[in-house]
């Protein structure tokens, strides 16, 4: 677990956003997100139970279950009866009694070990290795999973919180603007309608935070979900610098056979089938048994011909069982074996497409969402300076109102541009680990 925690947080940074500005955080509950995903790997209900199960399954792989150790029973019993007795002997001797009493203790221990089965308890054993190693692959499998909703509702709250940060900035040069229309106006040199506008567009902004404010709230709510915590709990997100350099698809898709959880999952199961075949077709095979034992009898008579009888003493023997007829049940349970691992392989198939094709989709995702983020950063620049410009021209009266608005909005737009490319590319990253399985190793 520790191991897991530890990778769980290594792969976590190669996820953190990669623009310059969001580096920040506020408040003093600021919570990274390998504070996160540690969290969650510590906290989550279903990892809990995930856990476990895998217990169980380790719990139940020894070679008791696997049925190669012998067993050893004891038995023990006492007997009391009272009778009327009446006998005749040869010799011409009558013996008549009533309420004769007659008593009997026993005790046996007995041993069996089965030494010969058809290769049934191999079978059994290496069924109960694959399965246990199942259990681990569905536990990595669920981390895997627990640590990606981690990062995609942190990527959410970074997210939100980045677009309140800019729209309560495009709130101040939308109020400056209002400002600067409303006294232009009220000196006659500018209409009423640049100040309204100027006014509606603030409004809207002001809106706009409030809808930000809800999708920051709900994306906090969830967050704190996958953590195990109230849905109030309070916390800040912080914003780190990380470079990310995905290896080429050709490499992903030659790895995804023996990295991809749901790919070895179906391998194992596909070998457990193959384990359970051997074990039904053992049943087939004679079986040879070990057995021995030690008894004691003693039973005590008030009257009869044998007052007193004791036997005691060691056994033991061996046994041969050979199945000659089982109403053809082995032959179909053999049959119906082979269509399951028929089924296996044609899942793995069904899987492993469905994978790459999801593999492909992420990456792509992700390459053009870096050149897109590449594009809107140099272009941010460009707008941004553009704005200055188009503010100092409107205080001087040079531009309209339409002009120097369209140059706002244009600033609103390629930061919304820029904050949407970058989400996408560390959601296509986490896509692409998820589906590969190195989010926990």
């Amino acid at each position: 677990m520790t191991k897991m925690l530890k990778n769980a947080g290594r792969m976590a940074l190669l996820i953190l956003f990669p623009l310059a500005g969001f580096a920040q955080g506020t408040g003093d509950s600021v919570l990274s997100l390998r504070e996160a995903i540690n969290l969650s790997l510590e906290n989550n209900f279903d990892l809990k139970i995930s856990r476990n199960n895998q217990d169980i399954a380790d719990i139940q792989n020894n070679w008791g279950n696997a049925g190669r150790l012998p067993t050893v029973s004891g038995a023990a019993g006492y007997s009391y009866s009272s009778n009327n007795l009446r006998q005749k002997l040869t010799n011409g001797t009558e013996i008549t009694r009533n309420g004769a009493s007659f008593q009997s203790e026993n005790a046996s221990v007995t041993a069996q070990w089965r030494i010969y089965n058809g290769g049934r308890v191999l079978a059994a054993k290496k069924r109960l290795d694959e399965q246990e190693k199942i259990s681990a692959l569905l536990f990595r499998q669920q981390a895997n999973q627990i640590v990606y909703e981690v990062i995609t509702a942190y990527l959410n709250v970074l997210r939100f919180e980045k677009q309140k940060e800019t729209t309560l900035e495009a709130i101040a040069l939308f109020e400056e603007r209002m400002v600067l229309a409303e006294n232009r106006f009220n000196i006659g040199v500018a209409p009423k309608s640049d100040y309204l506008q100027a006014v509606a567009d603030w409004n809207s902004q002001k809106n706009l935070v409030i809808q930000i404010e809800n999708n920051l709230a709900i994306s906090k709510s969830l967050m704190n979900n996958r953590l195990a915590r109230g849905p109030e709990y309070p916390f800040n997100v912080s914003f780190e610098l990380a470079e990310v350099d995905l290896p080429p698809m050709a490499n992903l898709v030659a790895e995804i056979d023996t990295l991809n959880p749901d790919l070895l999952i179906n391998k194992s199961q596909a070998y457990v089938l193959a384990q359970q075949y051997k074990e039904i077709n053992a049943l087939r095979l004679p079986t040879v048994n070990l057995n021995a034992g030690a008894n004691l009898n003693n039973s005590n008579n008030s009257a009869g011909f044998t007052l007193q009888n004791t036997t005691y003493g060691p056994n033991a023997g061996i046994s041969l069982a050979v199945p000659i007829f089982q109403g053809g049940v082995i032959k179909q349970q053999l049959r119906v074996n082979k269509v399951l691992q028929n089924t296996q392989v044609i899942g793995f198939a069904a899987i492993k497409n469905d994978l790459l094709t999801s593999l492909n989709n992420a990456y792509v995702t992700y390459k053009n969402a870096k050149r897109s983020y590449e594009l809107e950063l140099s272009n941010l620049e460009v707008i941004k300076e553009n704005n200055q410009i188009a503010m100092e021209r409107f205080k001087k009266a040079s531009i309209t109102t339409v002009e120097f608005r369209q140059t706002q909005l244009d600033l609103i737009e390629s930061q919304t541009r820029v904050i949407n490319s970058v989400y996408l590319m560390k959601q296509a990253e986490a896509d692409i680990l998820v589906i590969m399985g190195k989010l926990v190793e």
